[in-house]
């Protein structure tokens, strides 16, 4: 018994019967229907490559930190403050920081202290939306990162490495 192979046109991909009065195709070559096969998985893989990269970290470089005289506007509360534990629903953000430094961070979000990230650690904020900017700072007051608020963000903090480019001697070893 040969086997056919229905492909229908109209309306996408849908599948068909053989009795319906869809318009058909019939595809006696098993070849062509496995081309097309691979072709639509093809497909399929590249839109999950791309729809993946919509999601990438954000890489923050790190800036020294300006002193200067005046008070700061990002402190640290001197006390304990109990926070009430957030609700995500709907309207909720979560924000993912990972510290890819030797540095304890600091964490302020619209210049309300968060909490410390311990260096090379990652965590998650769940924040209300509609967010202004997230601040983070070293424990030192020495580097500094800052963004823009915008729902469900992934940063990664890292220092920003300066490379010193050396004459060479005209030996390679």
């Amino acid at each position: 018994m040969q086997k056919f192979f229905y492909i229908c046109i109209e309306f996408g991909m849908q599948f068909a019967l053989k009795n319906t009065c869809w318009k058909l195709i019939i595809i006696k070559n098993k070849n062509l229907a496995m081309k097309a096969k691979i072709t639509i998985i093809m497909i399929v893989g590249a839109a999950f490559f791309f729809v993946n990269q919509l999601n990438a970290q954000t890489v923050l470089n790190a800036s020294k930190v300006v002193k200067s005289r005046g008070v700061s506007e990002y402190v640290i509360p001197s006390g304990d403050i109990a926070i009430e534990k957030p609700v995500l629903s709907r309207g909720g953000c979560v924000v993912a920081l990972d510290n890819w430094t030797g540095y304890y961070v600091d964490i302020w979000v619209d210049k309300v202290y968060k909490g410390r990230l311990c260096p090379w650690e990652n965590s998650q904020l769940i924040l209300p939306e509609g967010y202004a900017e997230v601040y983070c700072r070293t424990m030192g007051e020495t580097y500094q990162w800052q963004s823009a608020g915008e729902c469900n963000e992934q940063f990664q903090l890292k220092l920003e490495e300066e490379v010193e480019e050396t004459e060479g001697s005209g030996e390679d070893f």
